[in-house]
């Protein structure tokens, strides 16, 4: 029997749990709205294809993929089921409940409501023929790159946007303030990022190349005016030899800092209030999501509706110093700005149509309805037409020449 809906993968998947024929394949929890599936790598000394690849192999037969007799290709077989389960607006990987490392390892995976895909799904339509709008004024080419469709969406099911864009994904506008007063300003447009840090460490050998990624230096601190401020200055600058790596893409903006001084930030970040930014330390070494691009559109909506006030694009990076709110942000030593450049002129563009909303335009109309059943379904295909892995970044798992 073969089959092609997600729906069916669904119903699929819950007569496998119930059946308890397969090892590892399980409830998670009560409730039983997350369950547990074995997740066992191939290479490991005890892995047993016919136990381990078993819920695999069997999603295979019932696609009509493999036939008993055939090669078998458990990789392919684990391959085709992590796929159906991202592509699949059921389906929620919680990764803080998955177990990876341990000696029979699992994920677990959330059912998500009919409720909240609706909600996801209508949030996404809305948003997206939004900005679309906004950029078909702006005189903008309404085009998806061929990169965007390798790269994967923001977190699978948010939305489909971000490719209509005007600058590349990865420009970040750098501003650096010393004591409150701008110093310098940089565009960054490196694919993979770019390295803050101070110029006079830089340049020793491999280790510092800047083929790989953009260099962005300090200003020196000669440029500020009052000399115990400059000699304070000069002293913390000797402490971020290693500087920070920063990097952006269609989900957001991702931190790492390798430098000595202890680095604050506030920003639209994974984590923090809905729509607010929130102060955080940042630890050496780890890798951190300061600017989400999914909470900035989705905040920018409800701007638009006047729930909230305007997001900001820009993330503040406090060096040495402890950041407690924006309003200290102009006492500090050393502020760094990073905005992230769509974004920013989504802003200024919601900004102009605020003042002419598009409902006052013969020329604009919004679909009827805007969410009917058909257009649902196309734009989850869309919104989950990926790519099941999310798009490089600097990650804890990722090796980082520094």
């Amino acid at each position: 029997m073969s089959n092609s809906g997600g729906r069916r993968l669904k119903q699929w998947l819950m007569e496998q749990i119930q059946s308890a024929q397969y090892s590892g394949l399980q409830w998670e929890d009560e409730s039983r709205t997350m369950f547990r599936i074995p997740w066992k790598h191939a290479g490991k000394q005890d892995y047993n294809q016919e136990v381990d690849a078993s819920i695999f192999k069997a999603w295979a037969v019932f696609k009509g993929k493999y036939k008993e007799g055939e090669k078998a290709e458990p990789a392919t077989w684990k391959t085709r089921l992590r796929c159906a389960l991202n592509k699949s607006p059921d389906f929620e990987e919680v990764t803080e409940r998955s177990q990876l490392d341990i000696s029979e390892p699992y994920k677990v995976y959330r059912i998500v409501p009919e409720e909240e895909q609706k909600r996801d799904v209508q949030r996404c339509l809305l948003t997206s023929y939004f900005i679309i709008v906004l950029l078909q004024e702006e005189g903008c080419s309404i085009q998806a790159s061929p990169e965007y469709w390798s790269q994967g969406s923001i977190n699978g099911k948010i939305l489909l946007c971000t490719q209509f864009t005007i600058q590349p994904l990865c420009q970040m506008m750098i501003s650096f303030y010393y004591g409150g007063k701008l110093m310098h300003s940089t565009l960054v447009t490196h694919p993979e990022g770019c390295r803050i840090s101070p110029q006079q460490h830089l340049g020793r050998g491999a280790l510092y190349s800047s083929d790989s990624m953009q260099s962005v230096y300090f200003p020196p601190a000669e440029l500020i005016e009052f000399e115990r401020q400059r000699y304070v200055t000069r002293k913390l600058l000797g402490h971020l030899e290693r500087g920070v790596l920063v990097r952006a893409n269609q989900e957001g903006i991702y931190i790492k800092r390798l430098c000595q001084s202890r680095v604050f930030w506030s920003g639209l970040g994974e984590v923090g209030s809905q729509y607010g930014s929130m102060p955080g330390k940042l630890d050496r070494d780890a890798v951190v999501k300061i600017f989400d691009t999914g909470r900035f559109l989705q905040a920018l909506q409800l701007y638009q509706e006047g729930q909230i006030p305007a997001p900001d694009p820009t993330v503040t990076l406090c060096f040495g110093e402890e950041l407690n709110d924006h309003n200290s942000a102009k006492s500090k030593l050393i502020i760094v700005q990073i905005t992230a450049v769509n974004c920013q002129h989504l802003l200024e563009t919601m900004n102009v149509r605020r003042s002419q909303p598009y409902c006052n335009n013969p020329n604009l109309e919004m679909p009827d309805e805007v969410v009917t059943d058909q257009m649902a379904r196309i734009y989850q295909d869309l919104c989950s037409y990926s790519g099941t892995q999310r798009p490089a970044c600097y990650r804890d798992n990722m090796p980082i020449t520094a």
